[in-house]
């Protein structure tokens, strides 16, 4: 009996299988499996038993992470610290 190659099909179009996010993306697989669990990350959806991305969304969240890296949230100013209250000696009795 012969093997057939395990190929994969070509991703819908203007999508790409897990493997090219991650790579476009800059992260692992297992890192994209782990927040597609936590609903984390760039949005994907399964044709199949695939996770697919869409080009559009990757690039999406890439511009996503610039622009907070571009435009971090001000600093809440800190409060000032209370003042210290002298201890209280214990007289003995």
């Amino acid at each position: 009996m012969t093997r057939r190659p395990n190929r994969q099909p070509p991703p819908p179009r203007g999508c790409v299988w897990i493997r090219e996010a991650a790579d476009r993306v800059g992260v692992t697989r297992a890192t994209l499996y782990k927040w597609r669990s936590l609903g984390k990350g760039p949005k994907s959806f399964t044709v199949g038993r695939r996770a697919v991305y869409r080009i559009a969304d990757l690039d999406a969240y890439i511009e996503g992470l610039y622009q907070a890296a571009m435009n971090p949230e001000p600093i809440p100013e800190m409060r000032p610290p209370e003042p210290r209250l002298p201890r209280r000696r214990h007289s003995p009795r």
